[in-house]
């Protein structure tokens, strides 16, 4: 747009969240006015995520007079470990708890944002950095900038499974597969039948007991490290729910919860976006796992939300209910300097070690 760069005053830095609330209104309409923001970019559900981030974090933002034109939210962190400090990695902030990663600007700025998002990150103390779930096209316009003195590489994609709702669940029963359909039908039937069987939405007053129920479930489905998973997404939940980013539905029997999953909401772009679910085992028999995903879009459906998406991974059991396909892609950007070819050189070894530690520490099979 002829004779907007001139007019841009500057690029700065938001990187408290004191500073952050502050730009909650502009930062709300920068996100209704770009098309191509995800909701992991809402003022609301950052604001329940930049708690949890442990690396320090900053965002770019580009801005014209008092209005935001672009935001990009980075985080730098000691690699390979705090306590052995060899070289700094970039990111974005919230990787990896955000699905889908990208920046927010207003339509037909995109370049002179990109331009302005380089500049502020070659300013950056780095070495590497790592841009993993890029969902936004946009950001090939910054990595371009980024060229010269640095080694970029695609290192992956991700599947991402995703579909849109129509207006009741009849209809979108009907759309499914028959065996489907006929699975999940037979086994609702099954479990709603059990004596004391209840559906309930964690509300103001029993978020807590939700919340618990949830991470219990889900650490008896997939493991790993339960107190540093409830520290991380116990406060991440309940930021969430504060903001009004969380819907958190339960499956129970009586006071026994059989199944939960947490969802993070998106008004502004109707997306309903499946997060993390867990499910009591002794009641593997009745799939509450399944029966919870079907009763989690239902509740999508019956809020008027247009799209039901599962983020990241293309299991199964989401493929049977959704037919809309996200890739998202991870890059690898090396500066060109001493501290990356040191961290380089250890780093093989260093994994190696960590992965011996974990053995020990949490047994054969378990990581850190």
């Amino acid at each position: 747009m002829p004779g907007n760069e001139a007019a841009i005053v500057k690029s700065s830095t938001i990187s408290g969240l004191a500073d952050f609330e502050a730009e909650r209104a502009r930062w709300s309409e920068l996100y209704r006015a770009d098309p191509s923001g995800r909701g992991f970019l809402s003022w609301e559900w950052l604001r329940a995520a930049l708690p949890v981030v442990r690396q320090k974090w900053q965002i770019v933002v580009v801005r014209e007079g008092e209005t935001l034109v672009a935001a990009l939210p980075l985080a730098t962190r000691p690699i390979p470990s705090r306590a052995l400090p060899i070289a700094s990695e970039l990111s974005f902030a919230t990787d990896p708890i955000a699905d889908y990663q990208g920046m927010l600007c207003l339509p037909g700025r995109e370049r002179e944002a990109a331009r302005a998002f380089a500049a502020a990150i070659r300013r950056m103390r780095w070495d590497r950095a790592a841009f993993g779930d890029v969902a936004d096209d946009r950001f090939d316009l910054v990595l371009a900038e980024l060229r010269g003195g640095t080694d970029a590489t695609v290192t992956g994609e991700t599947t991402c499974l995703w579909t849109a709702l129509p207006a009741d669940w009849e209809s979108f029963s009907r759309a499914l597969g028959r065996t489907t359909r006929q699975h999940t039908a037979q086994k609702l039937r099954k479990l709603t039948a059990i004596d004391g069987f209840r559906s309930t939405v964690a509300s103001d007053a029993d978020f807590a007991v939700h919340l618990e129920a949830l991470l219990s479930l889900n650490h008896k489905r997939w493991g790993g490290n339960r107190n540093r998973q409830r520290a991380k997404y116990g406060r991440l939940f309940t930021e969430a729910h504060r903001t009004g980013a969380l819907r958190l539905l339960g499956l129970w029997r009586d006071e026994q919860p059989i199944a939960a999953c947490a969802s993070f909401v998106d008004p502004v772009r109707g997306t309903y976006g499946f997060y993390q679910s867990g499910f009591e085992p002794a009641f593997a028999a009745l799939s509450p796992g399944n029966v919870m995903v079907a009763v989690a879009i239902r509740d999508a459906i019956e809020h008027g939300y247009r799209v039901f998406d599962f983020l990241r991974g293309d299991e199964p059991y989401k493929r049977a209910f959704a037919d809309q396909v996200t890739v998202t892609r991870h890059h690898r950007v090396r500066r060109r300097s001493v501290r990356a070819s040191v961290f380089d050189a250890v780093q093989p070894t260093y994994h190696t070690l960590k992965l011996a530690a974990a053995r020990v520490v949490y047994g054969p099979g378990r990581t850190v």
